[in-house]
Formats: structure tokens, C-alpha cells, sequence
């Protein structure tokens, strides 16, 4: 068989490995050296400079272990299954399947762990949450799939199913390494400054949402992207569904941002259903992410051009009904009897705060919304001057021009 249809094969049956064990797998050359991978679990930061070398210094010698199957087990508890690769008896490398876990992580196991193993104790939360996101799987299951490996590995050398002979799984225990106490150290140092750090940025980005600073905002997305992309996944082997559960989490924060910025509920409830639909249908980590870079800056817009913080509760009331009422016909008293406010006290004191009479106001509101529906063309402008409040349209058509400097219709198709 040619060269590159070996190798067509080989990265299929490194891609039915993955999808029959459903864990992450990886594919190691003749000098351990990382060829391909599939990986959905991420170990915690603080954890890495303990765990992240646990496949790496397993021991894959194809010396005495001709096309044998091994269960690695590790003193952290945490296992791998590997098989060795030959082809026409030449050794090519090997599938490792893993991390995975044989036994609950209790609270004995968790401390027996942190004992041998000589962790840091304040890293014991960690440790029991990044265990709690392995795949457990039963010593059965495991057999059947050193099985279906050696199956496989049979098949590719040989080319036919008979040359598959069933062989115990062997089990391989790898010596750990404990590290030098000051690198312990730093790395702990290192990992709870990280995590500090990005509870800092997401403070003061909530914070920026909060009081509508999008200058900000804009500024600290990239950054806050950066750190979202190195929080590991809680749901093994799903990455898109943990980073769509973040999204949910994410999208949750900033509405209360929002609604602590001013904006009343029924539109911030409009922007987080919508944003929650969007989050649901996405497809990929990479639309994730841009789906949550869009969230913090529309509702940081939201609390711009939304937020009543400013305002007196009176104020506030009025602007509020006047929103949630523009396609209806407002007058002081009107609102006045719906606020449960004295006409004369309303009016005095919004023309004092908003530096505009109440009618200019309603006006200017309306003529906003009808802005943004000119630029539906299937929409007539008799339709749109009706759909926010006003009942003539030569009285719109005029109101429109003296606010934006021209016609509707030239608005709409300017030259």
C-alpha cells in the first residue's frame, strides 16, 4: 500500500479510537513526539505544572510490548490505555487514550492523592473539580476497549481481522515525579495571581457594562477572550457545550450589569433571550466566541442609550411609560394618572432634569423609533408614522424634518 494511503489509514483509525472511547486521544511517534490529538478536557492552571506532563512520561517502549495493549495507571489515579503501531513489523507509534478515572474520587481518594503526590493542600478544591470532569468508566469498559484497540492495530499491520489474537491488558505503573519544592511553589504563586487576575478583569469589565463605558469595553474584550479561552471544560469531551454553558453564564452576568446600569428589565430581557438563542444554535467554539465578544458590547449600548440611573424615580417613571407606550397617544395628564403622579410636579421637574419639555421629548422618542423603521423599505411611511404614535402624517413628515434636517422620504434614499 502507498505511503500516503497508509497514512490515510492510519488518521481513520485514529479517529474511530476517539469516537469508540469518547476520551480524549492523542497519537505519539516513534520518539514520543505529539502527532495528533483530539483533546476535550483542560487541566485547571494551578494544576498543570503537576499534570500536564502525565502522558508524556508514559512508558511507551515498543521493545516488549510487539503490539500489546497496556493500562497505565498513574499515582495520581488518573489512567491511559495505549496500543503500539507497527507497520510490516516496523514500530510507527502509538494511540494513547485518556485521562480517565477506574474509581470514584472520594474524599479519601482526593486526600490520598494530595498526600502521595505531596500538593499543595489549598489546591485540594481544584484537584476534586477537575477530577469530578474525567470520564469514570468501569474496568469492563476498559477491557473492551484495549480490545477494539488491538483489533485495530491488528488490522492495520496485517490488512485482515484474523491476525487479531485476544491478549491480556497489561497494566503499567509509571513512576511519578514530585517537584522541587520551589517550583511548587512559584507554580502555585503563579496560578492563584492568574485566577486573581481574571476575576479582576471580569469585575472591571462588568463594571464598564454597568455604567456604559464601550470605550472600555471594546479595549477589554480581546483581553477577557484571551483568559475565557484557558478556563478548562467542565463537560469531558464537549468543549462546545461547556463553552455554550459559559456563554449562558456570561450572558446572565451582564444582564444583571445592565439592569444595576439603569435599563429597564423588558429590554434587557429581549437582548438576553435573543443572545441565548444565538448561543443554543452555535455550531463552534470560534462562533462562541464571537457571539460573546458581541454581548458585552450590546449591552454595554444598551446601558448608553437605555439607563435611567440618572434620573429622579419620578422622571425615571414617566421616561419608562413613554418607552413602552411610544405608538400610543401620550399627554401630560395621560401619563401623569399612569405614573400615579401630580401633572404640574411632573412636568416641572422633567423639563428641569431632561433640559426638554415633556412633548419634545415624546417627540424626539418618536421620532427615533421611526428612524430606525425607514430603514425597513417594505415599511410605507404612512405605516411607520402610525407605529410610533403619530396619527398624521403630514404632522410626522414635519416633526421628522425639523429634528433630522429632512423629509422622511429623503432619509430614507438620501442622494
Amino acid at each position: 500500500m502507498p505511503k500516503s494511503e497508509k497514512n490515510h489509514e492510519l488518521k481513520k483509525l485514529f479517529a474511530f479510537a476517539g469516537e469508540f472511547s469518547h476520551m480524549d486521544t492523542v497519537f505519539t511517534g516513534p520518539g514520543k513526539e505529539t502527532e495528533w490529538k483530539s483533546i476535550g478536557s483542560r487541566i485547571p492552571q494551578p494544576l498543570q505544572p503537576y499534570l500536564e506532563n502525565l502522558r508524556q512520561s508514559l512508558r511507551l517502549d515498543p521493545a516488549d510490548a510487539d503490539r500489546r495493549i497496556a493500562l497505565h495507571s498513574t499515582s495520581f489515579h488518573i489512567h491511559f490505555i495505549s496500543v503500539n503501531l507497527f507497520d510490516t513489523g516496523a514500530f510507527i507509534g502509538s494511540i494513547v487514550i485518556g485521562p480517565f478515572l477506574l474509581e470514584e474520587p472520594s474524599a479519601a481518594v482526593m486526600n490520598e492523592i494530595v498526600f502521595a503526590n505531596r500538593l499543595p493542600i489549598g489546591l485540594l478544591p481544584t484537584l476534586q473539580q477537575y477530577y469530578l470532569s474525567l470520564p469514570l468508566i468501569a474496568r469492563d469498559k476498559a477491557d473492551r476497549i484495549a480490545d477494539f484497540l488491538a483489533y485495530l492495530a491488528a488490522r492495520f499491520d496485517d490488512g485482515r481481522s484474523d491476525s487479531f489474537e485476544r491478549t491480556a491488558l497489561r497494566s503499567i505503573s509509571n513512576p511519578h515525579v514530585v517537584l522541587p519544592e520551589a517550583i511548587k511553589q512559584k507554580a502555585t504563586e503563579e496560578a492563584v495571581a492568574s485566577i486573581e487576575e481574571r476575576y479582576r478583569l471580569e469585575n472591571r469589565m462588568m463594571a464598564a457594562v454597568e455604567t456604559g463605558n464601550l470605550e472600555k469595553t471594546v479595549k477589554m474584550v480581546e483581553d477577557l477572550s484571551q483568559v475565557v479561552g484557558e478556563i478548562p471544560d467542565r463537560i469531558p469531551n464537549n468543549p462546545l457545550r461547556s463553552r455554550k454553558n459559559l456563554a449562558f453564564v456570561t450572558n446572565t452576568l451582564l444582564r444583571k450589569s445592565a439592569e444595576k446600569g439603569g435599563v429597564h428589565p423588558l429590554y434587557i430581557d429581549g437582548i438576553s433571550e435573543k443572545l441565548a438563542i444565538q448561543i443554543e444554535k452555535s455550531s463552534s467554539v470560534r462562533q462562541l466566541l464571537d457571539i460573546q465578544k458581541q454581548m458585552y458590547i450590546e449591552y454595554c449600548e444598551a446601558v448608553r442609550s437605555l439607563s435611567l440611573i440618572d434620573w429622579s424615580p419620578l422622571v425615571k417613571s414617566a421616561i419608562e411609560h413613554i418607552r413602552l407606550h411610544i405608538d400610543r397617544e401620550l399627554r401630560l395628564e395621560e401619563i401623569a394618572r399612569a405614573i400615579r403622579a401630580n401633572p404640574y410636579e411632573l412636568s416641572r421637574r422633567f423639563k428641569k432634569e431632561t433640559g426638554q419639555p415633556l412633548t419634545s421629548y415624546i417627540n424626539a422618542q418618536r421620532i427615533q423609533e421611526a428612524a430606525q423603521l425607514l430603514q425597513n423599505e417594505s415599511m410605507t411611511i404612512t405605516d411607520i408614522a402610525q407605529m410610533v404614535g403619530f396619527g398624521d402624517v403630514n404632522y410626522f413628515t414635519k416633526v421628522f424634518k425639523q429634528l433630522k434636517g429632512c423629509t422622511p422620504s429623503r432619509f430614507r434614499k438620501p442622494e
